[in-house]
């Protein structure tokens, strides 16, 4: 799989298939995109790789690490630092997202009252507990 950002500067690939897709309603997330949720695509990190440009780092908690393009400002990596072998991935940057779509809604709880969930979705309230 192949991705970008709106500019081009930032290439990245991944190989093989994700672990998960989620959509993601915390308010951090919605903040970090200015969407009313953010889908993210989580890889392992060994398969993901940057073609072009470089990742700006933004420590948005002690939780937490998201990437940016320098130029354009698209988000388009998280991570958390309990996990730092998977590479969450904005689903929006794939150039075929519709070949990772999600399975799962996080943070339901903090959803926007006029956003409406897939019921044929699993929600969890929060982030679900880890493995």
């Amino acid at each position: 799989m192949n991705g970008r950002c709106l500019c081009g500067s930032v290439r990245y690939r991944f190989e093989g298939a994700p672990k998960v897709a989620v959509n993601c309603h915390c308010s951090q997330c919605r903040r970090h995109s200015g969407a009313s949720f953010l889908t993210y695509v989580a890889v392992a990190r060994e398969a993901f790789c940057l073609e072009a440009g470089e990742l700006v780092a933004y420590r948005s908690s002690e939780t937490a690490v998201r990437s940016h393009c320098a130029t354009c400002g698209s988000p388009l990596t998280f991570v958390f630092t309990s996990d730092p072998e998977t590479v969450w991935v904005t689903a929006g940057t794939l150039d075929e997202p519709d070949a990772c779509p999600p399975t799962e809604n996080w943070f339901t709880q903090d959803r926007l009252a006029w956003t409406s969930l897939d019921p044929n979705l699993t929600c969890w309230s929060a982030a679900p507990p880890e493995d």
